[in-house]
């Protein structure tokens, strides 16, 4: 009889299991599963999303559906972007300027999930990630940010920033403590005081004798002789801003040299004529003045 009992227990141990693994059954497959046969271009680029590289449920959970299949959804985020993306990359909501798109939480507006040929999993490269969004006019109750493509593109003079080293040069890409994402302190307003610490976002590139030496022979070609007329302009406590006479991003005039120049709500144009040494403007601030290096 006991011999009987036991075949009977081996038999039923050998048989299959038919239970449900429903919690399971997706990453259980795994090892049977590779995700690459079909989602290979998702994986297979120059710059990888670790997560990504190292395993689909970093981010991935089963939904306990039939996978792959055309009326159901095998596999589904593990949270909700950009919750998810926090759990790995710290959050930086905490400036006083986020980047709208940061605020939205709109990060696969920018990058990719997986990977890209781009570095940090951008789809585009700096600039042309930008300037997909900034192609116009941005406003609102406190903020107004101008279609920066038509200043960078066509026939116009561009700051070098740009080419050089993308809008990243001045700009951070998630906020900032500074105005308009900026990487250092640069004024609003159009009259400050003439202080190394109020235009520093610009000497991070641009020689501060430009605005603190009154003679140079170096520091600026904006001088008459040895004169500076960038110091003429900008000394004392009303210097004006450098974006009163240029534009910080691009224009059709040489050396950023905007066109018009703001007095209130006059518009006065500015009238600059280059010449090999030096040049001339009358802008309506002042008579028609010229100067030679």
């Amino acid at each position: 009889m006991i011999p009987s009992l036991i075949l009977d227990l081996l038999i039923i141990l050998a048989l299959p299991f038919s239970g449900s693994d429903e919690a399971g059954s997706g990453l259980a497959d795994r090892q049977f599963y590779d995700c690459k046969e079909c989602h290979g271009d998702l994986v297979e680029q120059d710059v990888m999303h670790y997560p990504a590289e190292d395993a689909c449920d970093n981010c991935h959970e089963s939904t306990g559906a039939s996978h792959p299949s055309g009326d159901s959804v095998g596999f589904r985020l593990m949270d909700e972007i950009p919750t998810l993306c926090y759990y790995c990359h710290e959050e930086s909501l905490d400036k006083a300027h986020p980047h709208q798109a940061v605020a939205a939480g709109d990060c696969l507006g920018c990058h990719n999930a997986h990977g890209s040929s781009e570095t940090s999993l951008l789809h585009l490269p700096d600039p042309d990630l930008c300037l997909s969004c900034h192609k116009q006019d941005y406003r609102t109750d406190s903020t107004e940010t101008l279609n920066i493509r038509r200043l960078v593109q066509g026939n116009m003079m561009v700051h070098s920033a740009i080419p050089g080293g993308g809008c990243m040069s001045c700009h951070q890409a998630h906020g900032s403590d500074f105005r308009a994402l900026l990487v250092d302190r640069f004024p609003e307003e159009d009259y400050v005081p003439a202080s190394t610490e109020n235009f520093e976002l610009c000497f991070l590139c641009h020689d501060t004798n430009r605005m603190n030496a009154e003679e140079t022979e170096y520091g600026t070609g904006f001088r008459n002789g040895k004169k500076n007329l960038h110091y003429l302009h900008m000394n004392g406590n009303k210097g004006r801003n450098c974006r009163m006479c240029h534009n910080i991003h691009g224009s059709p005039q040489p050396y950023l040299i905007e066109e018009h120049i703001g007095f209130g709500s006059w518009e006065m144009q500015m009238n600059f004529v280059p010449e090999e040494q030096g040049g001339s403007c009358l802008p309506g601030c002042h008579g028609k003045l010229s100067y030679q290096r």
